[in-house]
């Protein structure tokens, strides 16, 4: 039971800093970036490590208490359009996250890092397609909405494919799937 809170304790965390920071953006020439971008990816790298050492359903249990965990601070901290539109958006597509990881790590065992990249990038797409139109549709116009989408998706997809030395340390490396 102390295992599952601390992991709960930990995704809630950075649930919550996520959406938090999501409400500022960066302003580049062409794309406006949400700082908070930067902090998400890292709840796909924590499920993703959890699912290699852990079976898929302690790592759904995770989420739930995870979610249920940031509920309250998410609410207090940002905008209550923007709090429904994360967690009913993060529990989607957490879940989607971790039955794609499953499906490949029994299909494709020895490829570590298709499930890694894979699940999360297929999962980061329909997050932010997911949630940036449950948020911002008819609060900001279409085209800053699709602008944001563009430069969020580069920047996670691009997170997602740097963590993988991550994963590898600490998912398959220390559990000694892999030698070296």
């Amino acid at each position: 039971m102390k295992k599952i809170l601390i992991h709960s304790g930990i995704f809630a965390l950075i649930i919550v800093l996520a959406n938090y920071l999501v409400q500022f953006r960066i302003d580049l020439k062409y794309m406006q970036i949400p700082l908070g971008v930067f902090v998400y990816p890292f709840t796909f790298l924590f499920t993703d490590i959890l699912s290699e050492k852990y079976d898929k359903k302690y790592v759904l249990k995770i989420i739930k208490y995870g979610i249920l965990l940031a509920i309250i601070p998410t609410a207090l901290l940002s905008t209550p359009r923007i709090a429904v539109a994360s967690v009913v958006t993060f529990f989607i597509v957490q879940f989607a996250d971790v039955y794609i990881f499953h499906y490949l790590k029994d299909k494709y065992f020895n490829l570590w890092w298709l499930r890694n990249n894979a699940s999360t990038l297929i999962s980061q797409f329909l997050d932010t397609t997911i949630f940036f139109i449950a948020a911002f549709a008819f609060v900001l116009p279409w085209d800053v909405i699709i602008q944001i989408m563009i430069g969020n998706y580069t920047v996670k997809a691009l997170m997602a494919l740097a963590d993988t030395p991550l994963f590898y340390w600490f998912a398959i490396r220390k559990l000694n799937k892999i030698k070296g």
